[in-house]
């Protein structure tokens, strides 16, 4: 969890060996773009789509540099090319590449256009699926953060999680499955709480950190977060905020945490601290249309004029 260099580095060992390979190449590129070499990583995703253009991988990993460096349209434009492509794909990577496609439109303001792509290619291709369940619940709440009225589908997705109220295999996993039992109104929701107190209780010695000093603060403000507890939700998530990558996952994946940290920060009032977030996430997200809301309304609290550019 959280290494990595070590899904950069046995593709940048394989690859003199084999120069030509669109596979090898967009795996090289997102574990690029996970340790932020975001030039190398446009250059092999790059290499791999003229190999291969419709490489989903090398798509995936082009998509992911696009949203770190705001490149919003380019991305939008990309994915949009490609999604014909996708048919026949696996459900991650089908359901996945189609996540990506939404947070671009999101980024425009476009979202109940994203909120179709949730119902026509995010959720219900493989409803019992880890990464189909993670997905479905991470764009639910950037599209509510972003003012889309999700309608019932959190109670949709409840008895497909449910099935998760014990499941601590994976912290990254677990905190969106706590996240989407919680805004489900799920019972099950306490239960993940009371099984990841567990882990962390028991954690080995090589994942207590992840699980102790980690997972556990972000996940009481995750349910705080859930449940409308803003002070609680800021507290603990900011707790946990700095070490959040030992969880795993990618950064854009992870962003969901900082998503509902600024949220709370909002809702709760705390108006500076909001201020320096929504900054930070400015310098990727610099014409995001939500983000340019929450702004507005976070410096008209603070009473500041309205900032140039």
């Amino acid at each position: 969890m959280g290494d990595f260099p070590g899904i950069l580095r046995p593709a940048l060992r394989l690859i003199p060996a084999n120069p030509g390979n669109p596979q090898l190449l967009a795996m090289a590129a997102f574990g690029h773009e996970q340790c932020h070499h975001l030039d190398a990583a446009r250059s092999r995703a790059e290499a791999a789509l003229t190999i291969q253009p419709d490489e989903p991988w090398a798509q995936h990993a082009l998509a992911h540099v696009c949203l770190t460096e705001g490149r919003v349209a380019e991305g939008l434009a990309l994915m949009e090319r490609a999604a014909p492509g996708w048919k026949g794909l696996n459900s991650f990577m089908y359901t996945h590449n189609w996540w990506h496609l939404a947070l671009f439109l999101i980024s425009q303001g476009r979202g109940a256009e994203a909120l179709a792509h949730y119902d026509a290619h995010v959720w219900g291709v493989e409803p019992d699926y880890s990464q189909d369940q993670i997905g479905a619940v991470s764009l639910l709440a950037r599209l509510e953060f972003a003012g889309v009225d999700p309608g019932g589908r959190w109670q949709a997705l409840r008895p497909w999680l449910e099935s998760r109220e014990g499941d601590t295999t994976s912290a990254f996993l677990t905190l969106q499955y706590l996240y989407g039992l919680a805004r489900a109104g799920s019972p099950a929701a306490d239960r993940l709480m009371e099984a990841i107190r567990r882990r962390a209780a028991t954690a080995q010695p090589w994942e207590a950190e992840v699980w102790q000093d980690t997972a556990l603060p972000a996940a009481e403000g995750v349910l705080a977060a859930a449940r409308g507890a803003w002070a609680q939700a800021v507290r603990r998530l900011s707790a946990a905020r700095a070490t959040l990558w030992r969880i795993g996952g990618s950064h854009a994946q992870r962003d969901l945490f900082d998503q509902i940290l600024l949220d709370a920060m909002i809702r709760d009032g705390r108006w500076a601290a909001a201020q320096q977030m929504i900054e930070e996430r400015r310098r990727h997200d610099p014409h995001g249309v939500p983000l340019a809301a929450m702004r507005a309304r976070v410096e008209a609290e603070l009473g500041l004029a309205p900032a140039a550019g």
